[in-house]
């Protein structure tokens, strides 16, 4: 079996912790196995990197944080007993130079921010990957780093690249074909088509896992976490939130939009469109199953998987006599915020045609107006549209599950249990799947809700 192994920061925190991988690298390679590993930054070094840029960005000085990412590695390096390697300490010490030689002397210098900030977040997974490399032939394995940056072809979207797949999974397989070394490959890299350095955006290195995943072929993908699998509910609203055993990639994708943090949806793609299970375990207690995400699996009674949540969004209400029956209305509202990047969570329009509702994060709302009177100016002054109404500190709640396609009732049900907690509903929504119910509550609701429908659909019969 070819497998692909990604290990995130919290996996790789300390010494100790990159010790429990490197069992769990040995123990999957002693199962006959080949495997691949990707590898995200140390936790808290990209944080940290980020905030260098922001500072330079900013002209605010940063001598006090480089040091500290440099000590960090540095200590990691002494706690697994790799001081004494010569050539560890001599790529270490050529990293740390170029990466402080890459700070401008001056703050504020004019610089391409976006394109010399992924430069400066890749030394993150450089530094993580040789260490681990290292260790891995300190333990007789024959490990070498393979920086992404060689293989992953994107566009020139610094901070968001995005992937040539194609392109980029022939150099893959090229690479690989003649090597017979362990990989330890940098998640979060890849390069344009000049070498520039770019990143991947969020979860980038999940993304990384399944793009050389796909590229090779691989019967499964492991995300190494630190939680166990994918959960029925975000533990800090539910007491004991159970593990999901399986999952659709549309289930998953459905918890991921909707704020469950394991999987973000877009790292997804290339392991769906090739098939590729991916399989979400516990670093901390890897002889747990985790959750298995699959294009099918046997639909064994239950009728919800999860309930996922996002907090703190702004829920905006465009209204008017004068945009019954218009044609187009929605499709110029949701192109002029498409194209200024403002993503829309949620939406519910009344069957009259009277008004449009939508969410969007509070950090966009002001933008969102902006554009909506600028592209309806005419509309509002005639008073076509006679309000643009704005909700903040709202929650968007989902409860997923493939089996409540051909469930009836399931729907009364859930609203039937916020009802019950009244719990006022400010919104509705349902995915043609059918897979997906959506709903607007207050913040101050949201706990209650989620608890009161996590114990109707999960805690009564059993799974």
């Amino acid at each position: 079996m070819k497998k692909i192994l990604k290990f995130g920061g919290s996996s790789i925190a300390n010494a100790e912790r990159i010790k429990n991988v490197v069992s769990i690298i040995e123990n999957t390679l002693n199962s006959s196995h080949e495997i691949f590993v990707v590898i995200s930054a140390f936790q808290g070094v990209t944080d940290a990197l980020i905030k260098i840029g922001t500072n330079v960005r900013d002209g605010k000085h940063t001598e006090t944080s480089l040091p500290e990412i440099l000590v960090k590695h540095e200590e990691i390096i002494m706690q697994l007993g790799l001081d004494t390697d010569m050539e560890l300490g001599t790529v270490f010490k050529q990293l740390s130079s170029e990466l402080e030689q890459h700070i401008p002397r001056c703050p504020g210098a004019s610089i391409d921010f976006k394109m010399w900030q992924d430069e400066l977040l890749s030394f993150g997974e450089l530094f993580s990957a040789r260490i681990l490399s290292a260790l891995l032939r300190s333990k007789r394995i024959d490990a070498e780093l393979l920086d992404a940056r060689k293989v992953v072809v994107t566009d020139s979207d610094y901070g968001s690249a995005y992937v040539h797949y194609q392109r980029s999974y022939d150099r893959i397989r090229s690479y690989i074909m003649n090597r017979s070394r362990l990989q330890i490959i940098t998640g979060f890299l890849g390069a344009n088509e000049y070498g520039k350095t770019t990143t991947l955006g969020r979860s980038g290195s999940d993304y990384s896992a399944s793009i050389f995943g796909a590229a090779l072929n691989v019967d499964e993908i492991e995300i190494w976490t630190d939680v166990d699998g994918i959960l029925t509910a975000n533990p800090k609203f539910v007491n004991e939130p159970r593990s999901i055993s399986e999952l659709t990639y549309e289930e998953a994708m459905e918890l991921a939009h909707a704020g469950a943090k394991v999987i973000f949806p877009p790292t997804m793609i290339p392991a769906l469109y090739k098939h590729i299970p991916i399989i979400v375990k516990n670093t901390f207690h890897p002889e747990l199953p985790g959750t298995r995400i699959a294009q099918d699996r046997i639909l064994e009674g239950e009728v919800t998987v999860g309930i996922s949540s996002v907090s703190n969004v702004s829920f905006i209400r465009m209204q008017g006599a004068g945009m019954v029956g218009v044609k187009g209305i929605n499709a110029r509202l949701f192109t002029c915020l498409a194209d200024k990047g403002i993503s829309v969570m949620l939406v519910s329009q009344a069957f009259s045609e009277h008004s449009t509702c939508f969410a969007v994060k509070p950090e966009e709302t002001n933008l969102a107006l902006m554009l909506i009177d600028d592209e309806f100016a005419k509309e509002i002054k005639a008073k076509y549209i006679d309000s643009i109404l704005v909700d903040n500190e709202l929650s968007l709640v989902a409860v997923v599950g493939e089996g409540m396609q051909n469930t009836p009732g399931i729907a009364g049900l859930v609203f039937e249990v916020l009802g019950r907690e009244r719990i006022n509903v400010e919104a509705i929504a349902q995915g043609s799947s059918k897979r997906n119910i959506s709903f607007i509550v207050h913040d101050s609701e949201a706990q209650r809700a989620i608890q009161a429908l996590h114990q109707v659909l999960f805690e009564r019969t059993p799974r």
